[in-house]
């Protein structure tokens, strides 16, 4: 029988082992992993990564994720709202979403804003009754007390921008041969009753919101506009955040088909 020495046996091993680690990519799944161990920034690091690399092809529910993920790890409350309401907006049915509500009441409440976290504890109940995150919310707001005091209004998260700010008229749409493909949108909901409710409730605000269904959804969107940049659709977001709705730039080039306007 030949012997391999010692030595030799070590290198083939570590040789062997050095293969997949080097070949591995960043995953959702080290994300969650890394962070769950307190590794906060190589979480960050890796889910940067993945965004910027391996997002545009990737699932719906890996999409969700990441959304989650990143709304979780960031250090900017701003952009922690700004993820956790597209979650909200786009992605209602998502296993994310209910914990994206608490965070968001949570939020609100942080930034000093003790109605932006009732309203979002209430859709919470109201959307998700079986969650835990709707029994840890109402448990939270029962004990979360009076919010801070800001010191300035200007740090607040558009959400909770004042309700006495006069709304601007709406931009026109640009010329036809620019494409539009820029939407603000409140929501895409499997549960008609609820698309028209929201419908309604923005009409009566004053607000030119459609009800329209795209190409390849099986859901109705409540929307906004029609833009050829995404600059012209956050002018509008602003608009509507003024009025304490919450709302999210989606670029989309399927066709619609209107419902209700």
């Amino acid at each position: 029988m030949r012997i391999v020495p010692w030595g030799a046996s070590v290198c083939v091993l570590v040789l062997c082992l050095a293969v997949p680690l080097a070949a591995q990519s960043p995953t959702l799944g080290r994300v969650e992993d890394l962070a769950r161990m307190g590794r906060s920034e190589e979480a960050r690091v890796e889910l940067m990564e993945w965004w910027s690399g391996a997002r545009d092809n990737s699932s719906q529910r890996d999409l969700q994720l990441g959304l989650w993920l990143r709304g979780r790890l960031t250090v900017d409350p701003a952009q922690a709202a700004l993820d956790f309401q597209r979650l909200v907006v786009l992605y209602p049915s998502s296993p994310y979403t209910p914990q994206a509500l608490l965070r968001l009441a949570q939020g609100g409440h942080a930034q000093g804003d003790a109605e932006a976290a009732r309203r979002h504890i209430a859709t919470l109940v109201r959307d998700y009754p079986s969650s835990q995150s709707r029994t840890d919310g109402e448990a939270w707001l029962r004990t979360a007390g009076a919010p801070p005091m800001t010191s300035a209004q200007s740090t607040r998260p558009p959400t909770t921008t004042d309700t006495t700010t006069v709304t601007p008229p709406f931009r026109p749409a640009r010329p036809a041969d620019v494409p539009q493909v820029w939407f603000v949108q409140f929501g895409a909901f499997a549960d008609e009753e609820r698309a028209f409710e929201l419908h309604q409730e923005l009409v009566g605000a004053g607000l030119a919101a459609r009800l329209v269904t795209v190409q390849g959804s099986a859901f109705l969107h409540v929307r906004i506009g029609r833009f050829g940049t995404r600059e012209e659709a956050n002018g509008q977001l602003e608009q509507v955040a003024a009025q304490r709705f919450t709302a999210s730039i989606v670029r989309d080039e399927r066709a619609e088909t209107v419902v209700r306007r």
